[in-house]
């Protein structure tokens, strides 16, 4: 349909990051003229970038996005982490220069059936899950989106109209999925897993931030299927929002098509539009918390939907393991037990934490800040289920007032070592922790004060607790 669409446009990319070179060797491949933007300096980007950049004849724009460099452009691809707000995209709206993202435009181009997961928490554990899924199921399928892998690094790869592709999908990337475009990508499957408050820093409110998620429901028709969490009280707005049919996932059983969680933990029942019923058993689940079986159970309706197996999706609820920083049990010194909850950059996210472990818990809170508001912490540190906190980075001082009349907190000083932040905050954790307690990395923030990323965090985060070993 769309073969030799890009020849000759000329196609400016705004953000250099993984997806911004992704779709610049598809878009080259496809006989585009590229121009490659990004804000920082020359000499901050990647090497082989620059030489690839020099080698293809690609054009270079470092340190900023001026506008006369992309005024004449056909189509402007930006980097979900530039803001609609900022001026340069206002600017290319202004001059009606076609705006999308990396991960829209590649959808658009995808021969295959598209599946797309969002939600505030559970994407990456659902998208794993469905993931482990099909491929227990020998069904051909790529995962990409806001995973890791950009879905352009797959165009060229030879995949057929059969290979299904998985998406995680940020609300970042919905906000430059394109409402009038030539080319829209369309759903086969959506799923909305769950909202909570996130990522204020760049949304207005919290029904701001909603509606980028409930976009992705407007890429689907009536032969497509929605899910969505029937028990999460902030997507009630949203609720009707859509063409496609709908299932829906919980943890009480309405006489509607979906996947219902069993009251004793022990099975998820699923009943189908035809009032067909299926019943998954689940001993040998090892993910705790009941967020995390309201992740399994969605995973289980798209994956079904999708042509996976009963039994191989049986097969991977006794074997799934919880991905990195998430929740992740690292080691028990002297009867302490410390976990990795590093992706959890969100209250909802340690709300969930705390409340999926049976023990006292002392938390490493802080880092960069989102305009959330940490006194919903407040109920469960009040009942004497959270012992003290360990307050670092950007946010420790916000972190220090509201709880320092709640519960002991030490506020770690510094932003300029990460590490040695790390470092001292374990060794302040532990001294509040007793035998029996957990110490608990789930910050609500993040990271970019004192880290990379929230795996860089979590990594120094477990050699920082090892090291008591020493």
């Amino acid at each position: 349909m769309f073969n030799n669409f890009m020849k000759g446009k000329k196609i400016t990319i705004l953000g250099m990051g993984l997806s911004g070179r992704a779709v610049a060797e598809w878009l080259l491949s496809q006989g585009a003229e590229v121009l490659c933007s990004d804000i920082r300096p020359l000499d901050r980007w990647p090497g082989d970038l620059v030489s690839w950049c020099t080698e293809k004849g690609v054009g270079l724009e470092a340190g900023r996005h001026r506008v006369e460099t992309w005024a004449s452009s056909d189509l402007l691809v930006v980097s979900p982490g530039i803001s609609p707000d900022t001026p340069v995209v206002k600017a290319a709206y202004s001059y009606n220069i076609p705006v999308i993202g990396e991960l829209a435009l590649a959808a658009s181009f995808w021969r295959g059936p598209l599946v797309g997961i969002t939600g505030t928490n559970g994407k990456t554990t659902t998208t794993m899950l469905i993931d482990e899924m099909l491929r227990e199921a020998d069904l051909a399928h790529v995962v990409a989106g806001n995973i890791g892998t950009p879905l352009s690094s797959y165009l060229n790869q030879g995949h057929t109209e059969d290979t299904i592709a998985v998406l995680e999908v940020s609300s970042f990337q919905l906000d430059y999925f394109p409402r009038k475009a030539t080319f829209l990508p369309r759903f086969k499957v959506t799923a909305w897993i769950n909202l909570a408050p996130d990522h204020l820093d760049r949304y207005p409110d919290i029904a701001g931030y909603g509606e980028s998620k409930a976009g992705i429901f407007d890429f689907q028709g009536p032969g497509d299927w929605s899910i969505r969490n029937i028990d999460d009280p902030g997507m009630r707005p949203w609720m009707g929002r859509g063409r496609a049919m709908r299932l829906y996932f919980g943890n009480r059983r309405p006489r509607v098509p979906g996947a219902w969680l069993d009251s004793s933990g022990q099975e998820i029942s699923v009943m189908w539009s035809d009032g067909q019923w299926e019943r998954y058993d689940l001993g040998g689940w090892s993910l705790k918390g009941r967020h995390n079986l309201e992740d399994l159970a969605c995973a289980i309706l798209v994956s079904r939907l999708v042509g996976a197996g009963r039994g191989a999706i049986q097969s991977v609820i006794r074997s799934f393991e919880a991905p990195p920083h998430r929740l992740q049990w690292v080691i028990r010194i002297r009867g302490i037990d410390y976990y990795d909850d590093s992706k959890a950059t969100n209250v909802a996210s340690v709300l969930r934490a705390v409340e999926s472990i049976d023990q006292a818990v002392v938390l490493i809170i802080g880092g960069r800040g989102k305009g959330e508001d940490y006194t919903r912490l407040a109920d469960v540190t009040e009942v004497g289920h959270i012992r003290g906190i360990i307050a670092i980075g950007e946010e420790a001082e916000a972190v220090n007032r509201v709880f320092s009349k709640l519960v002991p907190v030490i506020e770690i000083q510094g932003l300029e070592a990460g590490r040695e932040v790390m470092r001292k905050a374990v060794i302040e954790a532990t001294s509040l922790a007793e035998p029996g307690d957990a110490v608990v990395l789930s910050p609500a923030c993040a990271s970019f004060d004192l880290f990379k990323d929230y795996k860089e965090r979590g990594r120094v985060f477990q050699e920082a607790v090892r090291e008591l070993y020493v």
